[in-house]
């Protein structure tokens, strides 16, 4: 199990952010953007990959992980949230990357200011999922109350059952993971302050329409056995993206990051134009390639 990487804090937009940080500041930048109901640290494992050849910071988003929680929480101020980032890192220009929850607000920070980002890459986004409210909706009334149990530390049995589900729902296979896996994501559900806030944000705001305007280069990276955001969605979103590339992993759930490390390392790094490898296996790789890019 890979050691954590140190964190910082720092003063964005008023908020008292945290961030790990790995690799020489000197080399090209990587900025990590975490899902819902987890941290900076679900990217330890491919920032240790990585940190030979990029500078990476994964920040905690505001109300999740040592970040404090911030008002209003809508994705528009998200955005203006991680551009003071930028700016208090004095960071003119990274490379992006979100998983999931932080998959949208990678899209739409990139919208707001394409100058900023060299390349984006897309793990499982969010983007598409506005048709998913509905369903959220409901899964979040029937865990409301067992989610504010472990919230407020109580230790009754049903919180406990429900917490080692959550952890391993959005898995492919959960029996492959040590423990550790597991105690570092139930610590990340239980800071997890400003979940519901993200439901809600995420359905006030619809990127479809101003997608075609995204001239970023795009990489999408999905599981094929992606329970949680289904894996139609990276077909959705290719078509939708002007100059996009996206990858289909097998026996990978929601969370390719950690259940496939070496094949996103190797995506990442052939997408940056770094050194790819041996690890790397095209065979369970599927490509799709949506319009000419230039270089």
């Amino acid at each position: 199990m890979s050691p954590p990487h140190p964190f910082h804090y720092l003063n964005s937009l008023d908020i008292d952010t945290a961030y790990y940080e790995a690799g020489d500041r000197t080399r090209p930048h990587l900025l990590l953007l975490h899902g819902m109901s987890t941290s900076g640290d679900s990217f330890r494992e491919l920032m240790h990959q990585l940190a030979g050849e990029y500078h990476l910071i994964a920040p905690d988003i505001p109300g999740f992980g040592h970040s404090a929680s911030t008002d209003p929480y809508t994705i528009p101020h998200l955005v203006e949230w991680l551009a003071s980032f930028l700016d208090e890192l004095r960071l003119s220009e990274v490379h992006l990357l979100g998983h999931s929850f932080g998959g949208l607000v990678a899209t739409a920070f990139t919208l707001a200011y394409p100058h900023h980002v060299n390349r984006l890459i897309l793990l499982a986004p969010a983007v598409l999922a506005m048709g998913k409210y509905p369903e959220w909706v409901q899964r979040w009334s029937r865990y409301k109350t067992a989610l504010n149990a472990v919230k407020l530390g109580n230790k009754v049995v049903t919180s406990k059952v429900w917490l080692e589900r959550q952890v391993r729902v959005q898995f492919y296979d959960a029996s492959r993971h040590p423990d550790a896996v597991w105690e570092r994501r139930k610590q990340d559900y239980q800071h997890a302050r400003a979940t519901p806030d993200v439901l809600l944000a995420a359905a006030a705001q619809d990127l479809s329409p101003r997608l075609q305007n995204l001239t970023t280069r795009t990489c999408i990276i999905w599981g094929r056995q992606d329970s949680i955001l289904r894996p139609a969605g990276a077909t959705r979103l290719l078509n939708a993206l002007p100059h996009a590339e996206a990858h289909l992993l097998d026996e990978c759930g929601h969370v390719p990051q950690i259940e496939q490390l070496a094949q996103v390392e190797n995506i990442v790094r052939t997408f940056l134009g770094g050194e790819v490898r041996e690890a790397f296996s095209p065979l369970t790789i599927h490509q799709f390639n949506n319009s000419p890019i230039n270089h």
